[in-house]
């Protein structure tokens, strides 16, 4: 229970940081800018804080649990969007709502429970042996995405912009997912008591060391992305890929549903696939934009939600609801 309720905490605090800088936004654009500063500070503050229970909840808990917890966060940020800033909610965003919040209600319910590890029983190596091919192949992976995403910093090599519109939201996906690899794997390994033993720890130095490295390479890959291609192609694309392929992580990785009966692993099977496609109905990949600049204060009728970055706060490209 204190695994998933850090999972929820995390889920409350971005999105009420998120809402709280997106209101401070509007009271700047409005010129009400006496009190934006201070919300927006908190927002950012919460923002941050955030990221502690989210760290934490995946060392507790399967990885598909918080992966729809993660997707719910939607939700969650649609509802305060729509009671806070007043912003108007579309039939499918309803839908996707109604949709999403079934479906991790479902997983969290029959979803696989976390193994009980004593103390006795922490590793100093990998838990799960296989983790080590799967994260030479997707690290090899992620290298030649970034690669080709940044393949036109040479004089000479032309890339096509197609290849940065496929690029860069598959190297985002990955990078997230291989964190959350190494994030679920330091839970099994046993925690340095002082320095000393901090010292004689390489194994969980390294699995430190990465999460924070694959974790800046995300933040640089959005802050990137929002630069180079529209915000709402980019988050729902990238969000799809990292989700799938930590469900796919959480099945044959870790094998987080091998102890579970068969109606079980149905129901959080379907929960978390029914999660993810609420999340993609609330805020769909809209294909239609690339190839076309957005234009300065550019407002489309039917944009009213496109703000809304699954919880990501992209401060670099904003677009007006």
């Amino acid at each position: 229970l204190l695994g998933t309720g850090l999972a929820l905490a995390n889920c409350v605090l971005a999105s009420v940081g998120f809402i709280l800088q997106r209101k401070a936004q509007l009271l700047t654009d409005a010129g009400e800018e006496t009190g934006a500063c201070p919300m927006w500070s908190v927002g950012v503050a919460l923002y941050i804080l955030a990221a502690v229970p989210d760290v934490i909840s995946y060392t507790m808990v399967p990885q598909v649990v918080c992966t729809t917890v993660a997707c719910f966060r939607l939700v969650f940020v649609t509802f305060l969007a729509h009671t806070i800033l007043k912003e108007l909610v579309s039939f499918r965003e309803a839908l996707g709502m109604a949709i999403c919040t079934i479906g991790t209600f479902l997983c969290l319910v029959y979803g696989p429970r976390p193994d009980e590890i004593q103390e006795d029983v922490l590793v100093e190596e990998m838990y799960h042996p296989q983790v080590w091919a799967y994260l030479a192949a997707g690290l090899a992976l992620l290298l030649v995405l970034l690669a080709a995403e940044h393949a036109d910093c040479i004089s000479w090599c032309t890339v096509s912009q197609n290849v940065h519109y496929t690029a860069l939201p598959l190297a985002t996906g990955v990078a997230f997912a291989l964190e959350k690899v190494f994030n679920t794997e330091i839970g099994f390994i046993k925690t340095p008591d002082d320095i000393q033993g901090l010292l004689q720890a390489p194994m969980w130095i390294g699995m430190t060391v990465s999460i924070a490295a694959l974790g800046l390479t995300d933040f640089y890959l959005n802050l990137r992305a929002a630069t180079r291609m529209p915000v709402q192609v980019f988050l729902p694309m990238s969000f799809a890929l990292s989700t799938s392929l930590q469900f796919f992580q959480s099945i044959v990785i870790f094998s987080e549903f091998s102890n579970m009966s068969a109606l079980d692993s149905g129901l959080s099977l379907v929960g978390a696939t029914t999660s993810l496609i609420g999340a993609m109905l609330i805020n769909p990949p809209r294909l239609s934009l690339l190839g076309h600049e957005t234009l300065e204060n550019e407002v489309e009728i039917d944009d009213a939600s496109s703000w809304r970055k699954g919880g990501k706060l992209i401060s670099t490209y904003d677009v007006e609801p």
